[in-house]
C-alpha cells in the first residue's frame, strides 16, 4: 500500500454564487407569496415550480460539491463531486515537472497559467495557490489547493531542482 504524503477534501463555498441563490430564493418565495393572493392558476403554478425546481438543484450542486486531492509515493489523485464528477489520477512517473505556484488575482483570470500550445486543465474551488503539473505527454494541470501549498516542503513531487 503506498504511503498517502497529502489528502485534502475542499467544499465549494463561493460568496457570489450563494449570495445569488439566496436572491433567487427571496424572488422565488415573493412570486409563491403573489401567486396565492392574486389566484393560483395552472400556468403560474408550473412556472413557479420549475423556477423553484432550478433554484433547488443550484442549492443541491452548491452543497454537494466537492474536491478531494490525494497525494503518494505512486500518485496524484483528484476527485470532483457535485452536479458532475471527474476522476484523475496522474502518476508521478509520468511528471515531467511540478511548481507550487502562488497565483495573482489578476493573473488568475488572464489566462497566464496557460500555455496556448499544451492541454491545460484548471482543478479548482476558487483557490490562488496550488500545485502547477507538466505531464511528459504535453498536458498540464493546476490543481487549487491552499493546504496543498502550505506543505509543499513535505511533499517528494518532481519540482524544479529534480527535473530531468
Amino acid at each position: 500500500m503506498a504511503k498517502t504524503y497529502f489528502k485534502e477534501e475542499q467544499r465549494f463555498r463561493n460568496p457570489g454564487i450563494i449570495a445569488l441563490l439566496l436572491l433567487m430564493s427571496s424572488l422565488v418565495l415573493y412570486r409563491v407569496v403573489v401567486t396565492i393572493f392574486n389566484g393560483v392558476t395552472v400556468y403560474d403554478t408550473t412556472v413557479t415550480g420549475l423556477i423553484a425546481l432550478f433554484v433547488a438543484l443550484g442549492w443541491y450542486g452548491v452543497y454537494s460539491s466537492r474536491l478531494r486531492i490525494k497525494v503518494s509515493k505512486k500518485h496524484l489523485k483528484v476527485r470532483t463531486r457535485g452536479l458532475v464528477g471527474s476522476r484523475l489520477k496522474l502518476p508521478t512517473k509520468e511528471m515531467a515537472d511540478c511548481s507550487f505556484v502562488d497565483v495573482t488575482p489578476s493573473a488568475r483570470w488572464s489566462g497566464a497559467l496557460v500555455d496556448p500550445s499544451s492541454r491545460f486543465q484548471c482543478i479548482d474551488f476558487g483557490g490562488r495557490r496550488g500545485l502547477c503539473i507538466r505531464m511528459r505527454d504535453g498536458r498540464s494541470y493546476f490543481i487549487g489547493s491552499d493546504g496543498l501549498f502550505e506543505q509543499r516542503h513535505d511533499i517528494p513531487l518532481p519540482t524544479h531542482a529534480s527535473a530531468s
